[in-house]
């Protein structure tokens, strides 16, 4: 696929695809003027002239249908009969868009007449776009943005007027904007995720030297903003905890999406071919971590239990969510197995703390070990999102 997506990037060098369309109208009036003048010019052969002209209009309203059609008129007098071709299919689509039947059929009837082989390259053309949506969404799905991105550009390079392409590839450079340069977010991700299971194992002082160099070296990243957000709280549970949480589970869950996505697309892809008699070790990904899922079985099972049971399951969970935390050192084997055992645990604290305060069992120890399970899932939870 990608010997044809640079094929098909090869063509931006065609009839002003690149950035003639910016999907706003702008100033029609004075388009228009311009293009009044375009005739003249082909009349006496000035066709650089007369292109000039037309660029100069789009330029004031790159939606323009006239604009296209004019164009058209232009290359196919310099014998450029396929940019011709392309520049009155844009024309059509856009005298379509308009409501401007009468520039419709002239658009239309001009593509038509430079022949049918050229409307069967136009179907083509459309056909493949069809399978470079998918391609292109699926992408940026994944966030792989720059196959994304390519494929997007490469749809506009053959229909500059689809809006579906214009829209993603617009999503796509605004994401690319967002991530920066990627080799050192994932850096600083990782890094960050040192800074938080330091400061969920309680070594404050080694997150506080962490988070410094984070901060230094990485300071325009998100993770060296969120750093810097830490150490101005000085390690401090924030006081939006609820909130953090709750994005937290929101980007959780979109990986959990992605997850299936990707699941989805390995069974029905073939199987790679492997070497009879040599053995392939292939390390499957972690699988993501179903916060909903987790946070229903815990809800379920405190409503099991007796009034008396609360407070040492509590405890029980607290402790193990501890010793599991403890295990889950960034970057090592076992790393996303532990985070989620105590991810489990810490969200088993949150709904026996639930039941304990109805049942009026809370007290200054419970009360402190849970405000420490919160802000340690809070922790697992980066942790786990940083790591992917």
């Amino acid at each position: 696929m990608s010997r044809v997506l640079l094929s098909i990037v090869a063509l931006s060098a065609l009839a002003f695809c690149g950035a003639a369309l910016a999907g706003e109208k702008g100033d029609r009036d004075t388009a228009m003027a311009l293009l009044s003048t375009v005739d003249a010019a082909l009349g006496k052969g000035e066709h650089a002239a007369a292109m000039e002209i037309c660029k100069r209009a789009l330029a004031a309203d790159a939606a323009c249908p006239t604009a296209y059609f004019k164009i058209g008129q232009c290359q196919e007098q310099m014998n450029k009969p396929r940019d011709a071709f392309k520049s009155y299919k844009i024309a059509t689509d856009l005298a379509k868009k308009e409501n401007d039947p009468k520039l419709q059929r002239q658009a239309n009837a001009a593509a038509e007449k430079l022949g049918a082989g050229l409307i069967q390259i136009s179907d083509a053309d459309q056909k493949l776009i069809g399978k470079l949506l998918p391609l292109a969404d699926d992408a940026f799905d994944a966030d792989q943005f720059e196959t994304a991105r390519s494929a997007y550009t490469s749809i506009l390079t053959l229909a500059p007027t689809h809006d579906k392409a214009r829209e993603g590839l617009d999503k796509t450079e605004k994401a690319i904007a967002a991530r920066g340069d990627p080799v050192k977010a994932k850096i600083a991700a990782a890094m960050l995720a040192e800074v938080f299971y330091r400061v969920g194992s309680g070594s404050k002082d080694e997150a506080k030297t962490k988070a410094q160099e984070l901060t230094s070296r990485y300071a325009d990243t998100a993770a060296g903003k969120e750093a810097a957000e830490l150490l101005a709280n000085d390690f401090e549970p924030p006081k939006n905890l609820t909130a953090k949480l709750a994005e937290a589970k929101t980007q959780l869950k979109e990986q959990v999406r992605k997850a299936a996505v990707v699941a989805a697309k390995a069974k029905t892809s073939p199987a790679p071919a492997v070497t009879p008699g040599v053995a392939v070790a292939v390390a499957a990904p972690p699988p993501p971590v179903d916060v909903d899922a987790l946070e229903k079985t815990a809800t379920d099972d405190a409503k099991k239990l007796t009034k008396d049971q609360l407070v040492p399951a509590f405890k029980d969970a607290f402790t193990k969510g501890k010793e599991a935390f403890k295990l889950a050192t960034p970057g090592t084997e076992g790393n996303q197995k532990n985070l989620h055992a105590a991810l489990e645990q810490f969200i088993r604290c949150e709904a026996l703390y639930m039941r304990i305060e109805e049942a009026k069992l809370a007290s200054a120890d419970i009360d402190a070990m849970q405000k420490q399970a919160g802000t340690s899932r809070y922790s697992c939870m980066k942790m786990t999102i940083l790591s992917h």
